[in-house]
């Protein structure tokens, strides 16, 4: 039996609302202050050499970009309808930082396939585990965030929490009960 990951629907109501950075309004609604605020972020020369190197590792651009701007979501920086507004601004940016220093990288998967997200999970953790700790900078917790967002996502196209339960059994029919069950007792 498969493990679900998700939650179950109902669970974000048995809890006080405002435990999490997400539950509380975003800190940031304006789309041209976000949009400043992340490549002001990005542009940083300890965050570039960090990105950069991932990308040329073979992560593709739109997954760095999406779990990026994910991770931004659950700090509670901004919601997840900005990030949908953001991300081809930061997705164009970052593509000609890595134009611009000569880099050979995938703007997008090959094709999509399972797997695209463990493959950017394994991309992180070795980037992540080859730095050494005196070049452990800003670049290096954006790529720790990423990593810890893509570990707390549910994987594309996994079962559905009710898909992977297995199904009650069904009573036996039972005779009704009840004024209303008895038939007409006059012949039709």
């Amino acid at each position: 039996m498969e493990i679900i990951g998700g939650a179950i629907p109902g669970q974000s109501l048995t809890k006080k609302p405002g435990n999490y950075p997400w539950d509380k309004p975003s800190k940031l609604n304006d789309v041209d202050e976000i949009i400043k605020l992340h490549l002001d972020t990005l542009s940083e020369k300890k965050s570039i050499d960090n990105l950069l190197l991932v990308l040329e590792r073979g992560l593709p651009l739109n997954i760095l970009v999406e779990t990026y701007l994910t991770t931004q979501v659950m700090k509670g920086i901004h919601n997840i309808d900005v990030s949908i507004l953001v991300a081809p601004v930061v997705h164009e940016f970052l593509y000609n930082l890595a134009k611009d220093a000569g880099l050979d990288f995938k703007e997008f998967p090959d094709e999509e396939v399972s797997g695209t997200k463990e493959k950017a999970l394994m991309l992180l953790k070795a980037e992540l585990k080859s730095t050494p700790e005196e070049e452990q900078d800003s670049g290096f917790e954006i790529l720790e965030d990423m990593t810890t967002a893509l570990k707390e996502q549910p994987e594309e196209g996994s079962p559905k929490p009710e898909e992977g339960l297995p199904k009650p059994e069904e009573e036996e029919a039972k005779p009704p009960k009840g004024l209303m069950s008895r038939g007409n007792s006059n012949g039709s």
